[in-house]
């Protein structure tokens, strides 16, 4: 399954191809996961417990690359981007939810001068994962909103995503994705606007 968000997200220093996947938050989750796993197998009794986990996680990327959609493809800039996520996960021994925000602070700079800055650029997430049976439901929605400035700093252009995804799957294999053959339910709305 291939979007156009993924490929922005693939342009953001591959910090999230596919909703929840590859993000710190996703890492995280599959340490909880685990941890949990270990701890119920270790002390049964303790199976009934829930366990509730924060988190809140920083990273940055630098890359290379176009601006998507809405300047010349050939154009290449040079990007920075923090991504911030900041959420929680709580787990049951039927269950695992976990909800948060990511949000972006994305510049890109390009040869002649011309740069983008952020303005509001959030993904909102939840998921849902279920045991027996490895039920999973992934909700997101983003917006992302930039400007595009001339050399000077005067706005000369704006640029506009939104999207939402959701997927309702089986993960057979228990990788953590929705491969052909498992989603049951899949609804997806993407708009990209240039001014």
């Amino acid at each position: 399954m291939n979007t156009y968000r993924e490929d922005v997200r693939e342009q953001r220093g591959r910090t999230m191809r596919h909703p929840f996947t590859g993000t710190p938050a996703r890492a995280l989750l599959a340490g909880v996961l685990t941890a949990s796993a270990a701890a119920s197998a270790i002390a049964p009794a303790a199976a009934a417990d829930v366990l509730v986990e924060d988190f809140d996680l920083t990273r940055t990327d630098t890359f290379t690359a176009p601006l998507e959609g809405c300047l010349p493809a050939d154009l290449i800039g040079t990007a920075t981007v923090t991504e911030h996520s900041t959420g929680r996960v709580v787990r049951t021994p039927a269950a695992a939810v976990v909800k948060g925000v990511d949000s972006y602070d994305f510049r890109m700079t390009f040869p002649d001068g011309r740069y983008v800055d952020s303005g509001i650029d959030e993904e909102r997430f939840t998921v849902v994962f279920t045991e027996p049976g490895r039920i999973t439901v992934v909700s997101t929605d983003s917006r992302d909103e930039r400007t595009v400035h001339a050399p000077d700093g005067t706005p000369i252009g704006t640029l506009s995503i939104r999207e939402t995804y959701d997927v309702v799957f089986r993960d057979a294999d228990g990788d953590g994705e929705p491969d052909p053959g498992e989603i049951t339910v899949e609804r997806h709305r993407f708009r990209l606007t240039c001014g």
